[in-house]
């Protein structure tokens, strides 16, 4: 009696404090940046971004539907008198880390199903670490977004498979594809499974129709809204052919490269566009030769796996982040933790960064060790980072903010590999 009581106390004890520091990390660090997040909160929030990146959602338009939601949210503000553009920002912190804490114990719940209470528990306790006292909310960006999903699709698994949960999973993934394609990564590992248990599948053919379809009614209306919306004009002529992110993947840490986009963008024709980006991708690999690019894949995997802090201050320099000014001293608290002298971002906390090194070490080891024991539940984990692993070495990738997508499966695998070791079962 007095153990659960004590359990649930420290539950809520952990709880409000990771609230307040939350709130902490929003008000002490939300600011603008001058790469992809604040182009699309200034558009969202109506002010011009002429002068800086015209035609960005012309270039990029999976990014549209992170801003029509977030037009959503500046236009309800707007509607109960919150009009300045720094609140508007820090409110999206604070539904950002709303969806983490969320995110969590919807895996937590899923992961008593498909496994047990202790991979459960565990796995809370990764991500609580990595994600939810991590800065990475402040910054408003389809990430986290992304994290929310991937855990929905971990629930949607736990269940009794019925045609509501077909239909169910079928919505999610064509929201999926619209925040991030390499999200239904997990489908695809989900039907590799299902193929080699097609005994207990019943009527295969017939769940497949129904997924497509409730894929496609999220996916085809508002791809048809996005060329004819009322936000922002799109030339579809000047979209990013998927070959240009393959291109890019293959210089440098294999992460953004500024000039493969100015080259991309001075040539109109999007036909011509893909034909020079193929022409690159052939050049690139020549020059590697075979064991040349089995290097840099491996030092590729390196780079978008080693950083704990999962990207924070990895784009664009010290202008990752530049926070609104001080006006009040409680700012200073993260501040002297995630900033340099307070103004430009620290890649490494200021030191505070070594104890997530170690936990996240850690995690990479487990999942290691999760992979000897082989059965369905942990299987379609595997395949689901595997084909996280292999998008990422092929597409851009060189830093780990990208894995904050595959992160529920990661922390799911790794929690399974722990509790394989304390049962001290036999390996095969």
């Amino acid at each position: 009696m007095y153990k659960k009581w004590g359990g649930k106390f420290l539950l809520i004890l952990v709880s409000t404090l990771t609230v307040i520091w939350q709130l902490l990390l929003v008000i002490g660090l939300s600011g603008n940046t001058t790469w992809d997040p604040s182009i699309i909160t200034t558009l969202a929030a109506n002010k011009s971004i002429t002068s800086w990146y015209p035609d960005y959602f012309s270039y990029n338009p999976n990014n549209i539907f992170l801003l029509v939601l977030e037009r959503i949210i500046n236009n309800s503000l707007h509607l109960i008198g919150i009009t300045s553009y720094s609140a508007f920002i820090m409110i999206l912190g604070m539904i950002s880390y709303f969806l983490i804490d969320v995110s969590i114990f919807i895996l937590f719940i899923a992961l008593k199903r498909i496994f047990n209470c202790q991979v459960s528990i565990l796995s809370g306790i990764f991500t609580w670490f990595l994600l939810a006292l991590s800065p990475l909310g402040v910054i408003p960006y389809s990430d986290i977004l992304a994290f929310l999903i991937s855990c929905l699709f971990l629930y949607l698994y736990s269940l009794s498979v019925n045609y509501q949960v077909i239909v169910s999973v079928g919505i999610l993934s064509g929201i999926a594809f619209l925040v991030k394609p390499s999200l239904i990564i997990f489908d695809v590992a989900l039907l590799i499974v299902k193929l080699f248990d097609l005994k207990q599948a019943k009527k295969p053919l017939k769940a497949i129709i129904i997924f497509s379809l409730s894929f496609l009614i999220i996916y085809v209306p508002f791809n048809a809204y996005k060329s004819h919306n009322s936000i922002v004009r799109i030339d579809s002529t000047k979209a990013i052919p998927a070959n240009h992110f393959i291109a890019m993947g293959m210089i440098g840490t294999g992460g953004y490269n500024n000039e493969d986009v100015l080259a991309n963008h001075k040539i109109k024709n999007l036909q011509e566009r893909k034909k020079y980006n193929n022409r690159v991708i052939i050049k690139r690999l020549k020059k590697f030769g075979v064991a040349g690019y089995i290097k840099f894949l491996v030092l590729k995997q390196i780079n978008n796996t080693s950083d704990a802090g999962f990207g924070w201050g990895m784009d664009a320099g010290q202008n990752y982040l530049m926070p609104f000014g001080e006006k009040i001293s409680i700012q200073r608290i993260t501040r002297k933790i995630y900033l340099n002298n307070q103004s430009f971002v620290e890649i490494n906390w200021n030191g505070w960064k070594i104890v997530n090194q170690l936990v996240w070490t850690l995690a990479l080891a487990f999942m290691i060790v999760a992979t000897i024991k082989a059965n369905n539940d942990s299987l379609i984990l595997k395949l689901t980072i595997l084909g996280g692993f292999v998008f990422l070495l092929l597409f851009e990738g060189g830093r780990s903010r990208y894995l904050i997508q595959f992160l529920p499966y990661l922390i799911a695998l790794s929690s399974f590999g722990i509790t394989q070791i304390q049962a001290n079962k036999e390996f095969p």
